[in-house]
């Protein structure tokens, strides 16, 4: 077997540790808000890596929603990276479907990473050390996924004395835990959060959003909770065991309700329906890893692990109607009864087994020789079943019933191999080249794909301040996020490569220049980097696809292939305890697929044209820190109808007392057509967050309180939008709007 190992390498933060790049960091020296000292990246002239790096501290003073503060809200913050809609932890990077991004922790791929239908991620703050973010220019360990990586690294336990928090929010509480087992040499750690949602954000919503919508009745009833646990044991000097656990579970409970939807009198007869629904979702992700590392002075590194992981997400819809036709001159009253049933329920499954080593070398005249080996076996268990039962009830008659039923769904088994090697080395003092390939084979139910996927990255210092960079690499996927932007109900679904349908493939390529400057407390950086990237093997439903069609998934879906281009503008100013960061990405998304929008190019669901953020953040006395950030994005693409056909919906028909002629009549329904795929464009994007954080010193302690206001000046930003037909048969498209102003409080006691 043929195995490739990620190369795994914890990084302890320890207080009072200056690392290049952070020499001017008066925020962290002066504010005293954080004893952590910050990890960021080596300066861009030394480091060919495209790599960003995000610490405890960035994720800290960021305004938090209802005092959660999340670490993947700030990755969102980034140039080139966004979210389908805002409260979507799912991310999209460079135009990439969200299933293109590698969300690992530790090392080990978490397929959702989000909490109550993406409020929150899936990720505990107080555990996580650091977050590697790859755009481009992967390193050529990284594979499997088209867009982007998102790397989060937990902590290791501190070897000679015991602390943690307790964190007291709005939305859920947590405790951490650290310490040593046996002192210098074995340590843990240990972190739970658990949700409340319901019992005070669920009631703060009903004060703030007016009516009584049925998405805010379900959140009420949305609770989560995750858990993280690790194990270090040092042995010998050279020599590091790690053992990482995480679990996280959601839950929504059924939700019951019973809506009139209109009552109709034609002629004599008076036509009333009434309609229910329940529904049911749970998800959640779980992941196991354990690691050997082995380090020797500067000139080797060897990690070698086994990890084990596994989502889950099962969902379940029942929607019931009666239509009851009445008239006072028949027998009780009752012409006809129409039942209508409607039944979705829908899982998704992965469970993935990996094994691999990584090595780093450290040779003579300046070249660093990285290689490794993985194998992984993907369980994977698309299943839906939809079913429509229909019902007619005459009196003295025989009903008439008719179903239709919609069952698919089967094991499909992925084994994937890969080999990598990449060699780092500088020429002379100005130019820094890192080149590498990676050989991945996919054995799709005994059919096997061969894919070579070489990478080059370099870097070329023009001056002391000013560096230039270019980057390809050539990426593949074996899985796929199917979705239906036009089915109401949840429908993604996770499917794999088969033999008929190859693994997509990406080529992204990326060129531009970053300038630094350092004049005592002022520190000033800005970089403006292209990219260029296309996508083949993408998959998508038939324009026409129903949950209700009587085909399988691999029958219902087109391959077909997309692009994205785009420029991005990232710059920071830092000035004594000021810090202000600004990102800008002007970009384009398009796909094509030969039966969809009449083969014609269309948006994609992930363009957004412009994208902009700014965070701010100040410090005017020690222990006390001021922040804002502004938020400005196109608004989402959306496929929504831009006809409205009134047609023929049933036909009613009844027998007179004094004969068997039949009379009948048809009432006419509203049927919509779809034409151009991601036609609509919905409203643009933007709001507000601030956030005030003091800090109370103790002897051996210290509290915090922060004061945040999600939406500072409620911007009624669309979450979705969705069909509303009136009494009198009109057709209006309603905006639902999810995240108001929302003020919160939270306490954290560290110890």
């Amino acid at each position: 077997m043929i195995m490739r190992a990620l190369l795994s390498i914890s990084i302890l933060i320890l207080s009072h540790i200056a690392l290049l790049g952070q020499d001017n960091d008066t925020t962290t020296l002066k504010g005293g808000i954080l004893k952590e000292a910050v990890v960021s990246a080596q300066s861009i002239i030394k480091e060919t890596s495209t790599r960003t790096t995000l610490t405890p501290l960035q994720i800290k003073v960021k305004p938090a929603l209802f005092g959660e503060m999340d670490p993947l809200k700030v990755v969102l913050t980034m140039p080139g990276i966004q979210n389908n809609v805002e409260g979507d932890v799912g991310i999209s990077v460079r135009g990439g479907d969200v299933d293109q991004t590698l969300v690992s922790l530790d090392g080990v791929a978490i397929y959702n990473p989000s909490h109550m239908k993406g409020f929150v991620s899936a990720f505990n703050s107080d555990v996580v050390s650091q977050i590697d973010i790859f755009k481009s220019a992967f390193p050529a360990k990284y594979g499997s996924r088209l867009s982007g990586v998102v790397d989060v690294k937990t902590k290791i336990g501190d070897m000679q004395k015991f602390g943690g928090s307790l964190n007291l929010g709005m939305m859920s509480s947590k405790i951490f835990l650290e310490g040593p087992i046996f002192k210098g040499r074995t340590s843990f750690t240990f972190s739970a959060r658990k949700s409340y949602f319901g019992l005070i954000v669920g009631n703060i919503y009903k004060k703030i959003v007016k009516g009584n919508d049925d998405f805010f009745e379900q959140l009420k009833h949305t609770g989560y909770y995750d858990v993280n646990a690790g194990i270090t044991q040092l042995i010998g000097d050279n020599h590091k065991i790690d053992v990482r656990f995480y679990r996280g579970d959601d839950k929504i409970s059924t939700i019951n309700y019973t809506d009139h939807t209109y009552s109709l009198e034609v002629e004599d007869i008076t036509i009333i329906r009434n309609s229910g629904t329940s529904s049911g979702e749970n998800w959640g992700n779980m992941a196991g890893l354990i690691r050997w590392d082995y380090t020797k002075s500067n000139k080797i590194d060897l990690s070698t692990y086994a990890s084990y992981s596994i989502f889950r997400h099962a969902y379940s819809n029942r929607e019931t109607k009666q239509t009851d036709s009445l008239c006072p001159s028949f027998k009780d009253g009752l012409i006809r009864t129409i039942q209508e049933e409607n039944l979705l329920k829908r899982q998704s499954y992965i469970e993935e087994f990996a094994v691999g080593s990584d090595a780093r070398l450290h040779l003579p005249k300046g070249h660093t020789l990285s290689f490794g080996i993985r194998g992984s076996k993907q369980i994977l268990l698309p299943k839906i079943l939809a079913s429509n039962t229909v019902t007619h009830i005459v009196p003295d008659k025989e009903d008439s019933i008719l179903v239709k039923n919609n069952d698919f769904g089967s094991d499909y088994g992925i084994n994937t191999y890969s080999i990598y090697a990449e060699d780092d080395f500088t020429i002379g003092k100005k130019l820094n080249i890192s080149a590498g390939i990676r050989f991945t084979i996919y054995d799709l139910m005994e059919k096997y794909h061969y894919i070579p996927e070489p990478r080059i990255r370099c870097s070329w210092v023009i001056t002391p301040n000013f560096s230039l960079k270019g980057s390809y690499s050539r990426m593949s996927q074996p899985i796929h996020l199917l979705s239906s932007s036009n089915i109401i109900s949840p429908s993604d679904l996770w499917v794999p490569s088969t033999a008929e349908l190859p693994p997509m493939l990406s080529d992204n390529f990326a060129f531009g220049g970053w300038y630094e400057k350092r004049m005592d407390d002022l520190y000033l950086m800005f970089s403006l980097e292209g990219y260029y990237k296309t996508m083949e093997n993408t998959l998508d439903y038939y324009q026409s696809y129903s949950l209700l069609s009587r085909i399988d998934w691999e029958d219902a879906v087109e391959v077909g292939h997309a692009k994205s281009y785009g420029m991005e503008v990232f710059t920071n100013i830092r000035y004594k305890t000021f810090d202000a960061t600004i990102a800008y990405t002007l970009s384009k998304t398009l796909e094509q697929y030969e039966t969809i929008n009449f083969g014609e190019w269309f948006p994609s669901t992930q363009d957004c044209r412009h994208n902009l953020s700014v965070q701010v953040s100040y410090i005017p006395f020690e222990n006390f820190t001021v922040s804002a950030a502004f938020y400005y994005k196109t608004g989402r693409r959306y496929t929504l109808s831009d006809i409205v056909l009134r047609t023929p919906y049933h036909r009613f028909y009844w027998y007179t007392d004094t004969s068997a002629e039949m009379n009948h009549y048809w009432i006419l329904s509203n049927a919509y057509s779809y034409l151009e795929k991601n036609g609509y464009k919905m409203e643009d994007y933007h709001r507000m967050d601030l956030s005030v954080n003091y800090r109370f010193e103790h002897k051996k302690s210290y509290s915090d309180i922060n004061l945040s206001v999600y939406n500072a000046y409620n911007r009624m930003n669309p979450y979705k939008l969705s069909f509303e037909t009136g009494t009198d048969g009109k057709v209006t498209v309603k905006k639902l709007c999810v995240f108001p102003i929302m003020p919160s409080i939270n306490y954290i006691f560290t110890f």
